[in-house]
């Protein structure tokens, strides 16, 4: 289940939060992390399910002529750490293993997935964790996330939402004219 949780555009200013990534000096830090950073035969569980599909359904990443590509920001070394904080204290999260934003550029797709980490075997054998995310950009044209069984769409700036498993498998599309962002955390 995916619930409503509140907004969250009065205790962080998304704006700022979005022109830094924009304006992220890439001299001094590295770039955000291009997705997907898994590939098909990686010894990681769950990942070749996912990949089968998007190989049968036709998808290609980005740097094999295909769509299929998104960045991820990750808290102190992208933007500020106070981010994660403010929005993990305003909704009483108490543990957390991971916060990040993503981004969609126009025309890309992240097809239909769950997230796989690194740590994917040793997360597997504990228990499941919620997963929340929020819609940071402003109402756009084309900017549309599914998850589960829901798709989000012209969503409020700050809407955040709650995910009882952060294995729900998720989408993100962008068929609009600017990037598309989301703040992420389990």
């Amino acid at each position: 289940m995916i619930k409503y949780i509140g907004n969250t555009d009065k205790i962080i200013d998304w704006d700022e939060v979005i022109l830094g990534l924009q304006k992220h000096d890439f001299e001094t830090h590295p770039g955000p992390f291009k997705g997907p950073t898994h590939k098909a035969g990686d010894d990681l569980p769950g990942l070749n399910t996912i990949t089968d599909l998007w190989t049968r359904a036709g998808y290609r990443p980005v740097e094999e002529g295909g769509t299929v590509q998104w960045d991820m920001f990750h808290p102190g070394t992208h933007f500020d750490q106070s981010v994660v904080d403010k929005f993990v204290n305003h909704f009483n999260i108490e543990d957390y293993s991971t916060a990040w934003i993503s981004r969609i550029h126009p025309g890309n797709f992240a097809p239909w997935h769950w997230d796989i980490t690194d740590d994917e075997k040793k997360l597997l054998a504990m228990p499941e964790r919620p997963r929340w995310h929020c819609h940071i950009g402003k109402k756009v044209f084309g900017h549309i996330f599914i998850a589960n069984d829901m798709c989000f769409y012209n969503q409020e700036q700050g809407a955040s939402y709650m995910w009882n498993d952060r294995r729900y498998w998720h989408a993100g599309t962008n068929c609009g004219l600017e990037p598309k962002y989301l703040f992420n955390i389990w």
